[in-house]
């Protein structure tokens, strides 16, 4: 079992006065404090002003509208602060939207700022075992001593496990990163079983260490940002950057084994114009960009059919730009066949 305790919070949960934005329900009043996490002056066709705001705590998000005297509250407030709104809850596309008539900066101190930071509803401890799990089956001796010089760092591994593993999209909350990283070992795990030609030790390391660099690109004080540096260079620079040093603090580590996992690293988003500046020439670099892209896309799936599940199709904005199914929340008891009696003859001859 790992030695840390690490509480980021249920993201449901909120304190009992608070009124949460997954708690936002079509002719609701609101009265609330929440985070502004984007803000956008319109106009109508009319030619009216209108101001359009995306507002979060850490249970969600929301649209909000300011459809009277925009121009004068635009003003009045920028994107990272927390705003008190008072308004109604309205429907719009089948998604709950928040009509603002007024909305105001807070004051400072007027909420804790925890209560609007999003976070896994996985156990961290529990994915910090599995993380450790995936480090400890790693058999060569190179690799395992990379793995532990990174993962033993006590200060490092307090960061990766709060790390967001992106801005939005996918995995955009505290824990992210740790959830995405174990994921992304665990499909790499299934397919060296299935693919023996595979160099497995190889493989999860790469798993491991792939989005390490998103540590420092990502900062989470009051909202997820990017750092001075990953607006700079990028969590894939910053990655091979920090697994090179730490490749060369190791006595004597082979350099093929080095060039093959920072390839691995450095190719994993796969094309240039994704920000790639190598494209996979490994089977093992091939491997992590798809599995990488494949659990993205699938979290960024089922954040986005969540975020609809009173509607039978999201709307087109998301991430893949087109109306999602939403499935239904359970099936029906007639969906399933009735169990088959048991044959006491079965297998006889």
């Amino acid at each position: 079992m790992n030695q840390f305790n690490f509480d980021l919070g249920d993201p449901t949960e909120t304190e009992p006065t608070r009124l949460s934005v997954s708690g936002l329900v079509a002719g609701r009043e609101v009265q609330e404090i929440y985070l502004v996490t984007s803000k956008d002056l319109r106009t109508t066709k009319a030619g009216k002003p209108f101001l359009r705001l995306k507002v979060a705590d850490r249970s969600g998000n929301i649209d909000c509208m300011v459809w009277d005297n925009a121009e004068t509250a635009v003003l009045g407030f920028e994107v990272g602060d927390l705003v008190r709104i008072c308004g109604r809850v309205t429907e719009y596309e089948g998604r709950p939207q928040l009509e603002a008539t007024t909305i105001v900066a807070a004051p400072v101190g007027a909420a804790d700022p925890r209560d609007f930071l999003p976070s896994t509803y996985r156990d961290v401890d529990e994915l910090l075992d599995f993380l450790r799990f995936h480090i400890d089956s790693v058999y060569d001796r190179h690799y395992s001593a990379l793995l532990h010089n990174i993962f033993d760092d006590e200060a490092f591994i307090r960061r990766f496990a709060l790390a967001p593993a992106a801005k939005q999209f996918h995995h955009a909350y505290l824990g992210g990163l740790l959830e995405h990283t174990v994921s992304v070992a665990a499909l790499c795990e299934s397919l060296a079983q299935q693919y023996p030609r595979v160099n497995r030790d190889l493989l999860t390391t790469a798993a491991l260490l792939h989005d390490v660099g998103k540590v420092s690109e990502l900062t989470y004080d009051r909202m997820i940002d990017y750092s001075d540096e990953g607006k700079l260079l990028g969590h894939v620079l910053l990655g091979v950057t920090f697994v090179h040093d730490k490749i060369n603090r190791i006595e004597n580590f082979p350099e093929e084994k080095a060039q093959m996992i920072l390839h691995a690293i450095a190719s994993h988003h796969g094309e240039l114009e994704w920000g790639s500046p190598k494209r996979p020439k490994t089977l093992e670099a091939l491997i992590i960009h798809h599995i990488d892209n494949l659990d993205a896309k699938i979290k960024g799936f089922l954040e986005i059919v969540e975020g609809s599940r009173n509607a039978q199709w999201t709307d087109l904005r998301n991430l893949f730009r087109r109306p999602l199914h939403v499935p239904r929340a359970h099936h029906q008891e007639d969906d399933f066949l009735p169990p088959q009696e048991e044959d006491p003859n079965q297998g006889r001859l």
